[in-house]
C-alpha cells in the first residue's frame, strides 16, 4: 500500500533519474541499507566517520550480514539560490523514486516537503505505542499540510520521524541545523530499516 503511494507522489521523480544519471540498485545492492543524509550543507568527510563508528558497532547489520552506506546531499537554501536548490532537492526525488535510499537523515525543512510529498512511513504503521513511548513526545516528528500557495491547511502528516538532533557525532556532519531520522516508504529491506532506525536513535 505504501509502495504504490510512494510511486504515484513520485512517478515525475522517476523520469528524473535517468537525467542525473541515476538507476535503481535494489537488485545489485541488496547487501547494502542505503541512508541519505539531505540538509542545506552536508560535512561528509564528518558523516563519513560517523558512518564508520557505527557500522563497526551495529548489532543489526552484523547479524543480517550486510552493509550500510551513507551518502551526504548539500542543497543549499531555496533563498540563497533557488536554481541550485531545486536542482539538488530534484537530485533527491530521483534517488528515493529510483529506490536507491532506505533511509534518510534530514534537516525538519527538508524534512516537511518531503513528508508532504508522503516519502515516509508513518511510524505509527511500523512500531507499537509502547515502542514509541520510548521516545519523548516532542521528538516525535509531524508537518503542518500546506496548500498550492504553501498555506497552512490546519492539518498535519502522520508521525513520521523522530528528531534526533543533539547527536555529538552527527551534529558535525549536520551542522547547525535541527535534523530528524525517517524511513522512506519504499525501502527494499524494512525489517533491517527498523532495527536500524532503532540503533541510531539510541546511539
Amino acid at each position: 500500500m505504501k509502495t504504490r503511494k510512494i510511486s504515484a507522489v513520485l512517478l515525475s521523480a522517476v523520469m528524473l533519474a535517468s537525467a542525473f544519471g541515476l538507476s535503481s540498485c535494489g537488485g545489485e545492492e541488496s547487501n547494502t541499507l542505503q541512508i541519505l543524509a539531505e540538509s542545506s550543507y552536508v560535512d561528509t568527510e564528518q558523516l563519513d566517520a560517523y558512518a564508520e563508528t557505527f557500522s563497526a558497532g551495529s548489532d543489526a547489520l552484523a547479524a543480517a550480514e550486510k552493509t550500510v552506506e551513507f551518502t551526504g546531499l548539500s542543497v543549499g537554501t531555496e533563498d540563497g539560490d533557488p536554481t541550485v536548490y531545486a536542482a539538488s532537492t530534484m537530485k533527491a526525488d530521483a534517488m528515493i523514486a529510483a529506490n536507491e535510499v532506505d533511509m534518510m537523515l534530514c534537516s525538519l525543512d527538508e524534512a516537511a516537503r518531503n513528508a508532504r510529498g508522503e516519502y515516509y512511513y508513518s511510524l505509527e504503521e511500523l512500531f507499537t505505542p509502547e515502542e514509541l513511548a520510548q521516545i519523548p513526545e516532542e521528538d516525535l516528528l509531524s508537518f503542518d499540510l500546506v496548500d498550492e500557495e504553501g498555506n497552512p491547511t490546519g492539518e498535519k502528516t502522520p508521525v513520521c520521524g523522530v528528531k534526533i538532533s543533539g547527536n555529538e557525532a552527527l551534529d558535525s556532519a549536520i551542522p547547525g541545523e535541527e535534523y530528524g531520522l525517517f524511513i522512506v516508504g519504499n525501502t527494499d529491506d524494512l525489517d533491517l530499516a527498523k532495527e536500524v532506525f532503532w540503533e541510531i536513535v539510541n546511539g
